[in-house]
């Protein structure tokens, strides 16, 4: 005799298998949400280290005291100093790896990015001819420096340039040295040796207020406040990648707006055009004249063959 077939209700075996299981899931499923919380966590406090919690004058009190004693105003500093993230400690212990001379730029002598080179001195044609009767300066060498530093402008940074330079600006403290030694890998310790670390960083500080005082003077020569600019881990700005400094002394309004905006391609290409004049360029008649000045843009032998490479293959024979 056949028996009849058992209907499986809503609360039988199936349906409870299924509630373990998707128990099962929401507590992996928080649990790995909690790990991912906890990574960003370490990471943020690696980054930006216990200050987190400190005022900017907690922190920046003695630097701002020497941007007043240098002659800016105290609304400026205090201005400035308002929104700047904590000293980023993490960046700074990053930078201890970098080793420019060791880049490979050889990508960018790739047929594709030469093209884009052309391309780029075709679709600024008139401008580069303006910059050409003002400067004495060719569009294949500002194009390639343009490609090489920041592809046209592509990716020029996202980094505060305040908080990049007041943070390297308060490696003058030991105690703050000491932070970013705590932050090195064991190898990198050993790679350094701490007499180097200290006498690199104390350099770094000297280079980056110097670079600070030039960044707060901006807002009073052209302009531009020190809060607003963002750019590379080491301060460098707009498509042509200058320090402050360099904005100071060879930025250049290239399309005739009465401010200078190195994250415009016109500005940009003027100002780079200055520098290139400024150092040399138009006087340059052997290769190791040219590689002279380009060595100034940046102190990088890969570099400086990549640039003159490029601008070579884009057009004229250097």
């Amino acid at each position: 005799m056949l028996k009849k077939a058992i209907p499986v209700r809503a609360g039988g075996p199936t349906a409870c298998r299924r509630r373990r299981q998707r128990r099962t899931w929401l507590r992996s499923h928080r649990l790995n949400c909690l790990l991912a919380f906890l990574c960003a966590l370490i990471f943020m406090v690696l980054l930006f280290d216990p200050w987190i919690a400190n005022s900017a004058e907690e922190v920046y009190g003695g630097l701002q005291h020497k941007l007043l004693q240098d002659g800016f105003s105290p609304s400026q500093v205090a201005g400035a100093f308002r929104s700047v993230p904590p000293p980023m400690l993490g960046l700074v212990a990053q930078t201890m790896k970098i080793r420019e001379g060791q880049a490979n730029y050889d990508h960018f002598l790739a047929p594709q990015e030469i093209a884009a080179v052309r391309q780029f001195i075709a679709d600024h044609r008139n401008c580069f001819r303006r910059a050409k009767a003002a400067y004495g300066v060719g569009p294949e060498v500002i194009a390639a420096i343009m490609l090489v530093e920041t592809h046209f402008g592509s990716y020029t940074g996202k980094t505060s340039t305040l908080a990049v330079f007041s943070t390297f600006s308060i490696m003058d403290r030991k105690a703050n040295r000491d932070k970013v030694w705590r932050l090195l890998s064991a190898r990198d310790r050993q790679k350094w040796g701490r007499e180097a670390f200290d006498k690199k960083l104390l350099d770094r500080s000297d280079w980056a207020y110097r670079e600070l005082y030039a960044l707060f003077d901006l807002e009073n020569t052209h302009g531009i406040r020190p809060e607003s600019l963002k750019g590379s881990v080491m301060g460098a700005i707009g498509w042509p990648q200058f320090l402050p400094s360099s904005l100071a002394k060879f930025g250049a309004d290239g399309n005739g707006d009465g401010r200078i905006d190195l994250y415009n391609a016109e500005d940009a290409i003027f100002s780079t055009a200055n520098y290139l004049r400024a150092h040399g360029w138009c006087e340059a008649r052997f290769p190791s004249d040219r590689e002279a000045v380009i060595w100034e843009y940046n102190h990088s032998k890969a570099y400086v063959r990549t640039v003159l490479g490029i601008a070579q293959r884009a057009g004229k024979e250097y």
